[in-house]
């Protein structure tokens, strides 16, 4: 049986032993001790994902007026085989998540190495130490058909699991914050009797001391202002009473800046959970949008590119129109919506749907099969045809690869038997697609493709020189641009050294092509 944990870049780390977590517990205790003689206030954050672990260095790097740290974070992260070495990496100083933000690892290092203020554990234990945890553990929606989002649903059981933990464990004045992208009602209708159950299962009296809970979502941005979309960045919040609207807001009000960035305080958690993801549905029907008419632009010869920009001059009306694209990735656009859908149900009771927003799901889920109807414009049967994926994360200049569209890309072209190779300069390993391989050099990845994907505008493939990637190629390939990041210079210099050239709204390709003799 393995018992090591497997980080991104191959290195192995030994699960604890009881051993390690008597020796572990000591050193927590030990530590809070030490903290608390110092004034300052212990904060457990529960779960070292993409969120979780940036919002713990923030924390532990917030400070007050004279430039003393104001709270000691324990990260607890779990102790399984796919996400142990969160732990020894982050106590090394370094950062479990791989971004372009050049402030990720001195974030890291200053709240591990030298202010001490931060530090990673396995155990549960931290939770009874804390004056505040913050919940930052995944919770998903489940779609069981492709392109049918109306399916969908959220299994709540590892979310009540973790909650359960907090309720068996936290002080009865521990403020408990979810960050959490949660289906409206959970604070309420999930999280609160969870607490009180278990409150009452410790003999506490849940009239005297009843459970402390807020939510405030969070807009993490994962590339080049990761840190900043936390610290500098407008929040929503709200509690379940007045007391944990308070402690909130105290809270947030020291680690964020509110000065310029005011807090919104929202009348309840209902109305906080629903901002969230009604927010991100907007976002999802504008791509939506978007990606529908990409493709009767393609019918009629029109850079749909162009038209988005001329459209975007209108501000504070339609300056926020989003591009399309490949399709729409990360953790957030692709579930919220049926998030919400489901709650209306499952938990309100309600009748009806979000018809709109499950819409646009599935549009946007479905998307990268218009990028393989490209392909196949030109390679009618794709059966042992060279094709390269230039990036595989969801977003540029970011190594996250949770529902990526190019995960659904790459099913589709294996599914007509293409033989595919990825590449993406941010991702080592990929643990959604284990059985694809990811080339390390882009030499490698593209040498005798006769398809090039560019799948991801990271700054390494807009920046790429055409004349370059055809000597690494030693090919004439399809070109196919999911969104825009290739310039109409490049793309005739392309089409000069022989290549076909297309692209997700760039039905103007053909005028290119004649407007060059």
């Amino acid at each position: 049986m393995q018992n090591f944990s497997l980080s991104p870049d191959g290195k192995e780390y030994n699960l604890p032993t009881p051993e390690d977590d008597q020796k572990e517990l000591a050193i927590i205790k030990e530590i809070t001790c030490q903290q608390r003689s110092s004034g300052r206030k212990i904060v457990a954050v529960q779960g070292m994902g993409f969120v979780g672990c940036v919002m713990a260095a923030v924390v532990a790097d917030a400070v007050d007026p004279q430039g003393n740290p104001l709270y000691f974070v324990h990260g607890q992260q779990r102790p399984s085989l796919r996400s142990y070495w969160k732990v020894p990496v982050i106590n090394s100083g370094h950062s479990p998540v791989n971004s372009s933000d050049p402030e990720i690892p001195g974030i890291f290092k200053r709240t591990v190495l030298e202010k001490k203020t931060f530090r990673a554990t396995w155990l549960n234990q931290v939770y009874e130490l804390a004056d505040i945890v913050v919940v930052d553990i995944q919770l998903d929606a489940t779609k069981p058909a492709f392109g049918d989002a109306a399916k969908g649903y959220c299994d709540l059981s590892a979310f009540r699991d973790g909650i359960r933990t907090l309720g068996e464990r936290i002080r009865p004045d521990c403020l408990i914050l979810v960050e959490t992208t949660v289906p409206p009602g959970a604070c309420e209708k999930v999280i609160k009797p969870i607490i009180e159950a278990e409150f009452e299962k410790r003999g506490i009296d849940t009239e005297k001391f009843p459970p402390l809970i807020a939510h405030s979502y969070e807009r993490v941005m994962p590339g080049n202002n990761y840190v900043r979309s936390i610290r500098n960045f407008w929040r929503v919040y709200s509690g379940i009473d007045d007391r944990s609207k308070t402690m909130a807001r105290e809270f947030l009000s020291n680690i964020i800046d509110v000065e310029n960035y005011p807090l919104t305080e929202v009348d309840n958690t209902n109305a906080s959970e629903l901002a969230k993801v009604m927010e991100n549905s907007y976002r999802a029907v504008n791509i939506a949008l978007t990606l529908e008419w990409a493709k009767f632009a393609e019918q009629i010869g029109v850079n749909l590119h162009q038209i988005r920009k001329a459209i975007r001059k209108r501000q504070g009306t339609h300056d926020n129109m989003l591009r399309p694209s490949l399709g729409v990735g990360g953790y957030c656009l692709t579930k919220d919506p049926v998030l919400a859908n489901w709650s209306m149900s499952a938990i309100f009771d309600l009748p009806g749907s979000l018809d709109m927003a499950i819409s646009a799901v599935n549009i946007n889920d479905t998307m990268p099969a218009h990028t393989l109807e490209l392909v196949h414009q030109h390679f009618p049967r794709l059966n042992d045809i060279k094709v390269t994926v230039l990036g595989i994360s969801y977003l540029e200049e970011l190594g996250d690869t949770r529902h990526s569209p190019s995960e659904t890309l790459i099913r589709l072209l294996n599914e007509n038997w293409a033989i595919v190779k990825a590449h993406d300069p941010y991702v080592e390993y990929w643990p959604e697609m284990e059985n694809v391989i990811i080339r390390p050099d882009l030499e490698n990845a593209v040498k005798d493709a006769e398809v090039i994907i560019f799948a991801v505008g990271h700054n390494e493939y807009t920046n790429l020189d055409p004349d370059h990637l055809l000597r690494m190629c030693l090919y004439k390939p399809l070109i196919v641009d999911c969104s825009n990041f290739i310039c109409n210079l490049k793309i005739k210099r392309y089409i000069e050294l022989g290549c076909t050239v297309t692209g997700v709204g760039k039905g103007h390709i053909n005028y290119l092509r004649t407007a060059r003799h």
